[in-house]
């Protein structure tokens, strides 16, 4: 009898300890209010200047951030990197009313794309749907073993601008990456939430359009 209850003892606690540990990996369910701005900024490549006080700020690994912020028309977002960074950003957020998933890129190009059968669609480049974004800027060109090819410029941050009509609703549900971070010799990715995965919305999060 007691080697019975021992061992149930023993599945009992085995199954709380997953339980606990799901729940520990699972996001909150909630929202994170995004910070209210009275007035738009500029995209010049640079989220640290006051004009961004009022975001929500997220701090990443190797030195990145992400800034968010809204007025009563636009959310934006800028990713900020160290000087050897490009800090390019993908921004993915789902459409509450179609159930689509949408990928908003901004590198040397600024790019939008769907999730279509749960595979990622191609991009759809420069034909930019009620939103835009300041790209990593052109820096000319330089010589290599494999040729000539151009030069982007490092050091300045990403930032980017969604019309809200685009998405309905003041809660969306999103996540954030944030790539070509220099880390350990390498150029890595980081992601907000950490363990988001771009074709889960159960591993995204929900953010707020706080006073919208």
């Amino acid at each position: 009898m007691r080697s019975i209850q021992r061992n149930i003892t023993f599945l009992v606690c085995t199954l709380l300890s997953h339980v606990l540990i799901a729940a520990e990996e699972v996001p909150t369910s909630k929202p994170i209010s995004i910070g209210l701005t009275i007035s738009a900024p500029l995209f010049d490549g640079s989220c640290g200047k006051s004009e961004w006080g009022a975001a929500q700020k997220i701090e990443l690994p190797a030195g990145a951030s992400i800034y968010l912020m809204h007025d009563k028309g636009s959310l934006f977002v800028c990713a900020k990197g160290k000087a050897e960074d490009y800090a390019v950003i993908d921004l993915y957020i789902e459409n509450a009313e179609t159930g689509n998933l949408h990928n908003l890129h901004a590198s040397a190009q600024l790019s939008e794309k769907l999730l279509i059968d749960k595979e990622w669609g191609q991009p759809e480049r420069w034909n930019l749907k009620d939103w835009g974004g300041f790209w990593v800027p052109y820096a000319g060109y330089e010589e290599t073993e494999k040729g000539r090819r151009p030069k982007f410029l490092k050091g300045s941050h990403r930032e980017i601008q969604v019309l809200r009509k685009k998405f309905s609703g003041n809660i969306w549900k999103m996540m954030i990456s944030v790539s070509a971070i220099n880390h350990e010799g390498d150029s890595q990715a980081f992601f907000f939430p950490e363990k988001a995965v771009d074709t889960d919305t159960s591993t995204w999060l929900t953010f707020s359009f706080s006073g919208a």
